[in-house]
């Protein structure tokens, strides 16, 4: 029986991937690189520190991932005081499972302050027992690192969690902790291989939570 669910945030939570797609378009214009959405997207579910150092040795730049970092962040800042909308369905989710007293958790790659600001805006930021972020470890997705992290925090059992992500480096890494995972295909998060995840969906709205936590 599942015991906690653990959501990634951009993509899952909330429609904010291709927000993020943009921010890091911007942010490499500024160094003279013209990247594709679908390069950007080889990244998704990772860390902007990986994605940057990366980046930074592929293309020859003279900066450090920490300054990309921060313009990137400054850019989505702006991107999301426009709005930041919660995916289809996954409110109603988050309260069902809350009824249920269902642990909750959050682990993401993105910035703390980011993952924060969006949780806020939506609202939503109280219902949740445990939120991890890229600072909060060392190994990004698809390690097992945040996962595992999420699982002792939450004080259950690894076999007891189920994972919700929409990005094939989660859905690697979710496997990595051997916890049962949940595969959200969004159309903004590019194509991402879920066929690692135990259960594949397309909409929230159309979930059943018994079958869930089975």
């Amino acid at each position: 029986m599942i015991k906690a669910v653990i959501f990634d945030v951009d993509g899952v939570i909330a429609e904010t991937e291709h927000i993020h797609i943009e921010a890091e378009k911007q942010t490499l214009l500024k160094h003279g690189v013209n990247i594709t959405e679908d390069e950007l997207h080889e990244y998704t579910g990772t860390t902007a520190k990986h994605m940057f150092t990366e980046l930074i040795a592929k293309f020859k730049l003279d900066t450090t991932f920490e300054g990309m970092c921060i313009e990137k962040e400054s850019i989505m800042f702006k991107l999301l005081e426009e709005g930041a909308q919660p995916t289809k369905g996954v409110i109603e989710i988050l309260n069902k499972l809350r009824q249920k007293r269902v642990k909750l958790a959050v682990a993401s790659s993105s910035q703390g302050r980011l993952v924060h600001y969006v949780l806020a805006k939506l609202g939503i930021t109280q219902l949740f027992d445990s939120i991890i972020t890229a600072e909060d470890v060392v190994h990004g997705k698809p390690d097992a690192e945040i996962f595992l992290m999420s699982a002792r925090r939450l004080n259950v059992n690894p076999a007891e969690c189920l994972v919700v992500e929409d990005a094939k480096l989660g859905v690697e890494a979710a496997k990595k902790a051997r916890m049962k995972c949940l595969g959200y295909k969004n159309p903004h998060s590019g194509n991402q291989d879920l066929s690692k995840a135990d259960i594949v969906t397309e909409d929230f709205s159309g979930l059943d939570v018994n079958e869930m936590l089975s």
